[in-house]
């Protein structure tokens, strides 16, 4: 998992990327849905969205992605 911090650019580094695709990647599996899908857009900017309100932690934006 990723060390809290907080980037006050907004600017999301390589390890956070690779945090926020692996989750998508997972809760795109567990709900069926189909990469490049307008449903699988909205999961990823309400990552992205997750990430620049200062939420870090794996299994937090995991929760709020999975259940809304």
């Amino acid at each position: 998992m990723i060390k809290p911090h907080v980037s006050k650019s907004g600017v999301a580094y390589p390890d956070d990327l690779v945090l926020l695709k692996r989750i998508y990647d997972q809760v795109c599996e567990e709900r069926g849905i189909t990469r490049g899908s307008p449903e699988a857009s909205e999961l990823a900017i309400e990552a992205m969205k997750l990430f620049s309100a200062g939420i870090f932690d794996e299994d937090a934006i995991g929760r709020r992605l999975r259940h809304g």
